[in-house]
């Protein structure tokens, strides 16, 4: 059982991996300049860690965990925060250093 739960996480890890790769943007996020990809990926991201399962539980909830759920809620004040690129490009690549230092 824990086996099964111990994959399942780190299932849902590469899942969320994934989508850099799809975007092409492991490890090159201060270097998008089209913000239309920035903001499609962010958006991935923020859906992807919201609709994990118990995955979540290992992710930091203050950093992670709670500005995706914020945001999905149409939270004005995380929201505002995220209409700074810059503060995109940050969140999106610490997350993206956590996922593969953990399970990378």
């Amino acid at each position: 059982m824990e086996l099964n739960m111990k994959k399942s996480k780190n299932e849902e890890a590469l899942k969320i991996l994934n989508i850099y790769r799809f975007y092409q943007r492991d490890g090159s996020l201060y270097l998008i300049e089209d913000q239309e990809t920035l903001d499609a990926l962010f958006d991935a991201i923020v859906d992807a860690i919201s609709e994990s399962g118990s995955f979540k539980t290992l992710l930091p909830y203050t950093e992670f965990v709670l500005p995706c759920k914020r945001v999905r809620e149409g939270d004005a004040g995380w929201i505002g925060h995220f209409q700074e690129r810059d503060n995109r490009r940050f969140f999106l690549s610490d997350i993206y250093d956590f996922l593969k230092l953990i399970y990378g």
